[in-house]
């Protein structure tokens, strides 16, 4: 029989572990009580740490590694930059000692956190106009891993015209930029030249090439970039690749250029559309989920009647358990995500067909009311996109909307008779309709100028950050009005963060906070009906015009049953296996891919994936089930040993009873 003092410490042993849980969990509860109803809560910037904040939050990035992401905010002044870290006990973000942080000569147009010299701490790029003459001149603050800056900071060769795009152009994970030179006026590429874990620098790290080394010099003199441009790096042929996408202009018109990338062999011209007129920032996400990257924009014609308008990529899709086995080059199969389409195509000719939907936004906008594409109140050149982003978890992107009033939340929906053309509802594409109930603090917030998608405290869900309009002059400041998506969603998400493979050696810290651009997930979900769907999500597609864009990836699974069973990881290096396949997914957590390769290895078998599980609200109610379920066996069991003691006990009470009638 077990002692009940044995019984109890095996109760203890059991026990102890989940109520180191619960406590660990304390704060979800206190969350929970917080923001009760599903819906959007609005906090005043001075309950984030942020009541002091001057200027305007202008990018994002993990600076101090902790995978929280922090803020840089851009001063009244133009000139300074401040960064405020998250802080996850107190709930609340805090600038770092000696704040501004950053403090510059000139204007500044442009705000890039990235890791420049390659040693896994995050830098900042620079950009500012000191003349009314198109110069644009760059310096890199190199982050040192001590939350602080390595001084003094570097001076790169300055473009011209138009601002420089971020990417990977020659596919050694590091970043370059590409753009026009202010020596030559030529379309150029900053080729970075940083060893690996060079932590100072004191001579420059690019070496400014032409970039007809990457780019056919016949098409690229047909393009000159649009001032502003939504330039982007990201993959749409389907290889898990990043490709080059160039917005330019042409005596006012503009049009788009696709370029794909083929490795050591550059960049191949794929297709040349021309966009409409009045056309706003060009936006990239998967949003009808069939794994490939599709394009979203606003259009407003002259009578101030917009509308959005998505282009889908037309790509082989996921084979289907009908289809033929040997059907090569038709499909992919779920292990082979990874595969270009060279026939991928947009068609951009013809509007509200089946690869081409357009959503009027004429019933949610009131008269006098636009969709705002550029923020005239900012000193400088600052455009305004649509930010795609799933908010109820879904497993489809819906939109923020920034108009001259408001901000408009959009949800993904499956096409209609009344928005859509048969054709597109056969193929399952996607339309809108406008969220209000639970919005009403979205609806509320009066001269809006730039609305994204946030996570705060990474706790699985998009929140929103709306950067309000302080005064009718221009000026920097904006309000920062954060509101947590408390919206009950009866699905699964998944996190996932690729860094840019650099190993700092020495460091006690891992390369979390890089912001490397071009990196993409493709992977599968199984729904509740069996179906098999396949998503793609990228990475920092786009860095331009302090765009915010999130150093992450934070995607719905929708309804599901099972794992993700195929997940695709995809960097920018040029080798056959730019990809890591990883099965077996958890729902509900977050993948890190530390991509790092030595020299000898040539595929991604050097890679290393970190997992972490989002702790949910329940776990101290499991707890409470749990003790409660161990004192009612508890009681049972004492309950039995007591009555079967007292049978016994009524045995030997008779048996001293019995007469032994043999022996007489």
């Amino acid at each position: 029989m077990i002692r009940p003092s044995y019984f109890l410490f095996l109760l203890l042993l059991f026990v102890l572990p989940l109520f180191r849980n619960s406590l660990a969990n304390a704060q979800s509860i206190q969350y929970a009580q917080r923001f009760p109803k599903s819906r959007l809560y609005s906090l005043s910037p001075a309950s984030l740490g942020l009541g002091n904040m001057d200027g305007t939050i202008a990018a994002f990035g993990d600076f101090n590694a902790d995978k929280f992401t922090d803020i840089f905010t851009l001063g009244q002044d133009q000139k300074s930059i401040t960064i405020y870290t998250w802080d996850h006990k107190n709930f609340s973000f805090s600038p770092l000692l000696h704040a501004p942080h950053i403090q510059h000569d000139s204007i500044i147009n442009n705000i890039i956190p990235g890791d420049y010299n390659y040693d896994g701490h995050l830098d900042v790029l620079v950009m500012d106009e000191p003349n009314a003459q198109g110069e644009f001149k760059m310096k890199i603050y190199f982050g040192n891993g001590n939350d602080s800056f390595v001084t003094p900071a570097l001076d790169i060769p300055s473009a011209k015209t138009t601002l420089p795009m971020v990417l990977d152009l020659n596919g050694d994970m590091k970043l370059d930029l590409l753009g026009y030179s202010w020596e030559t006026g030529e379309l150029s590429a900053w080729i970075n030249t940083a060893q690996s874990n060079s932590t100072n620098q004191t001579t420059s790290i690019f070496d400014l090439t032409s970039a007809s080394s990457y780019f056919d010099p016949t098409f690229t003199s047909r393009c000159r970039w649009a001032s502003p441009h939504s330039n982007a790096f990201v993959d749409l042929d389907g290889d898990c690749l990043a490709d080059v996408v160039m917005v330019c202009d042409t005596n006012g018109r503009q049009s788009m250029q696709i370029w794909s990338n083929q490795r050591e062999n550059g960049f191949k011209l794929r297709q040349t559309l021309d966009l409409p007129s009045n056309i706003g920032p060009l936006a990239f996400a998967d949003m009808d989920g069939d794994g490939s990257t599709d394009i979203v924009f606003t259009v407003c014609s002259d009578n101030a009647h917009c509308a959005i308008h998505t282009v889908y990529n037309q790509q082989m899709g996921l084979c289907s358990k009908l289809d033929d086995p040997n059907s090569v080059g038709q499909c992919r199969s779920p292990r082979q995500l990874c595969v270009a389409d060279p026939d991928f195509q947009f068609d951009i000719t013809t509007p509200n067909s089946e690869n081409y939907t357009i959503f009027s936004l004429a019933p949610y906008l009131d008269q006098g009311e636009t969709v705002l594409t550029l923020d005239r109140n900012f000193p400088g050149t600052m455009p305004v996109p649509l930010h795609p982003g799933d908010y109820n978890l879904d497993g489809y992107p819906d939109l923020l909307v920034t108009t001259t009033k408001k901000v408009i939340l959009l949800q993904s929906v499956w096409c209609t008779a009344q928005q859509c053309t048969d054709a597109a509802i056969k193929s399952n594409k996607r339309t809108f309709s406008l969220v209000r109930n639970g919005a009403e603090s979205l609806s509320k917030i009066t001269s809006p100028r730039h609305a994204t998608f946030f996570d705060i405290d990474e706790d699985g869900s998009l929140d929103i950050l709306v950067l309000q309009d302080r005064t009718s002059r221009p000026s920097t400041q904006r309000t920062p009005r954060f509101l947590i998506n408390n919206f009950f969603n009866d699905a699964f998400f998944m996190k996932g963060l690729v860094s840019n493979g650099a190993h700092p050696e020495g460091s006690s810290t891992k390369p979390y906070g890089v912001n490397y651009p071009g990196a993409n997930f493709k992977f599968t979900v199984l729904d509740t009906s069996g179906t098999k769907r396949v998503h793609q999500v990228p990475q920092l597609p786009q860095t331009g015009y302090m765009s915010l864009h999130t150093p992450y990836c934070l995607f719905g699974l929708g309804r599901t049953n099972n794992y993700v069973e195929e997940m695709f990881a995809g960097v920018t290096r040029h080798q056959n296996q730019n990809y890591l396949f990883y099965e077996g997914v958890i729902p509900n957590s977050q993948l890190v891919f530390l991509p790092y390769q030595p020299e000898n290895v040539a595929d991604s078998s050097s890679w290393k994936v970190e997992l972490y599980v989002q702790p949910a609200d329940y776990i101290p109610w499991v707890l409470v089930s749990l003790v409660a379920a161990a004192l009612l066996l508890g009681i049972v069991v004492g309950s039995l040993y007591w009555m079967e003691k007292r049978e016994d006990e009524k045995e030997r009470r008779k048996a001293l009873h019995i007469i032994n009638f043999d022996a007489l």
